[in-house]
């Protein structure tokens, strides 16, 4: 609600010295776009508020920018890397998800239909910690009781992307979409600590790291890359 409030706001203030929507030809071209949205699904206490810019030089072709803040994710029980350690007893998981960054040109070949993104997309340090219960756990063929902590840091890149995205355009200016721009391929090197009554070896910590890593390439969202859903309003 504070999404469309804020962009009604926009609307307001400058709508009577803006042409809404399209342009003086009835076409979305030459036209400036602003909009705010999401970083993340609604899930888990998880927002990212986002802000996107940008401007239509034609009806097919888009060029902006989104940056979305920093924020915390509360995963649990949807943790991919907590499942990948193969340990039970998962208390809590949650993470730390840098601010993320998108230079992009969208191309939209078929009018109301999806088009297609591409650009260079930055992403901060992520850092996910796992904290499992106390218990007899074997590792490496090592045995172990006490709790035990995990703490798997994404460091900080950028990557070339492409992606696809869906932006449905009003004739009052408004808009709302969704997209994903990920740069394929562009999986950075995790850096793993543990912590705990469980004092790992080195041969335990390498066993772990070992099982988290290999799975940790079969899971999309660990590339960098940004999901956006958010509203946005068009003006000249």
């Amino acid at each position: 609600m504070k999404l469309i409030q804020t962009l009604i706001i926009i609307s307001c203030l400058f709508g009577p010295s803006m042409v809404k929507g399209q342009n003086n030809n009835g076409l979305i071209e030459n036209l400036w776009q602003i909009g705010l949205g999401l970083g993340e699904l609604p899930t888990g206490g998880s927002f990212k508020p986002s802000i996107a810019v940008g401007y239509h030089f034609t009806d097919k072709i888009y060029a902006g920018l989104i940056y979305q803040v920093k924020d915390r994710i509360e995963r649990d029980d949807s943790s991919f890397n907590a499942k990948s350690s193969r340990l039970d007893g998962l208390l809590s998981s949650s993470e730390s998800v840098a601010q993320r960054f998108l230079a992009q040109v969208r191309y939209t070949p078929i009018k109301y239909g999806p088009y297609l993104s591409g650009g260079f997309v930055y992403n901060g340090k992520d850092t996910e910690t796992m904290l499992f219960d106390s218990r007899n756990r074997e590792i490496s063929n090592e045995n172990y009781s006490g709790n035990l902590e995990i703490q798997q840091t994404r460091p900080a890149g950028w990557g070339v992307a492409l992606g696809i995205g869906y932006q449905y355009n009003f004739k009052n200016g408004f808009s709302t979409g969704f997209e994903w721009t990920p740069a394929w391929g562009q999986y950075p090197e995790p850096q793993y600590e543990f912590f705990g009554a469980a004092s790992l070896s080195e041969v335990a910590q390498q066993e772990l790291t070992d099982r988290m890593n290999k799975r940790f390439r079969r899971n999309v969202t660990n590339m960098y890359k940004v999901f956006h859903l958010g509203i946005a309003y068009r003006f000249q």
